[in-house]
């Protein structure tokens, strides 16, 4: 993972690679497939037992933006309020997680799982 920092002292960055996610332990590879399964019925990845509690959060994390990520994402949404089976069905039209993801960033400054601040326009200081 490359790290690097600021010049005018704003900290570091860090450029995760694709198959990364941001503050989680697991791939985007077995995130996908983990909430495949939950959500759409497809055979349930095999995963260690601290995998398992890293998806199951990034799961309820994901349940938790329904509202936030069906109000940023309006009419591109069939459903008024989608439950979260119908909101992962779309968003998997667009795609495979890391396309989701990219879209996401690129289209509205927010993710899949959280609001990071690494999305947000910095702010002008004086």
């Amino acid at each position: 993972m490359e790290r690097w920092r600021c010049t005018a002292g704003c900290g570091t960055i860090s450029v995760l690679p694709d198959e990364f996610l941001p503050y989680r332990p697991v791939g985007s590879d077995l995130l996908q497939a983990w909430l495949d399964a939950e959500l759409m019925g497809s055979d349930p990845p095999h995963v260690t037992e601290n995998e398992r509690g890293c998806l199951k959060r990034a799961h309820e994390h994901f349940l938790q933006r329904i509202p936030s990520l069906t109000e940023v994402m309006g009419q591109m949404i069939n459903a008024v309020s989608p439950s979260a089976t119908q909101l992962w069905g779309q968003l998997r039209k667009l795609g495979e997680l890391g396309d989701i993801l990219r879209f996401l960033a690129e289209k509205f400054k927010t993710s899949l799982l959280g609001d990071y601040r690494c999305l947000r326009p910095r702010t002008a200081t004086g």
